[in-house]
């Protein structure tokens, strides 16, 4: 079954990052708390940990482009 990964809350009032680095690919599988990209704020470099293990459909986002807080990031199967 699909999961669409969400950008989360990650503290401080933000709302917005920028993709930075995608550490995975579509077709890779992940294992619950592995990291899947780089993500800027206006604070800091933060990791992004994977919320499941599974198999990556889809990247929902572009190195470089700015995702929203609630905004999907990944397809997990």
């Amino acid at each position: 079954m699909a999961f669409d990964f969400k950008f989360p809350d990650v503290g401080e009032g933000i709302q917005e990052g920028t993709l930075v680095k995608w550490r995975v690919k579509e077709g890779d599988t992940v294992k619950e708390d592995d990291v899947l990209a780089d993500v800027e704020t206006d604070k800091a470099v933060v990791e992004i940990p994977s919320p499941k293990s599974g198999k990556i459909t889809k990247r929902h986002v572009g190195e470089n482009q700015i995702i929203k807080v609630g905004s999907v990031m990944v397809t997990i199967e």
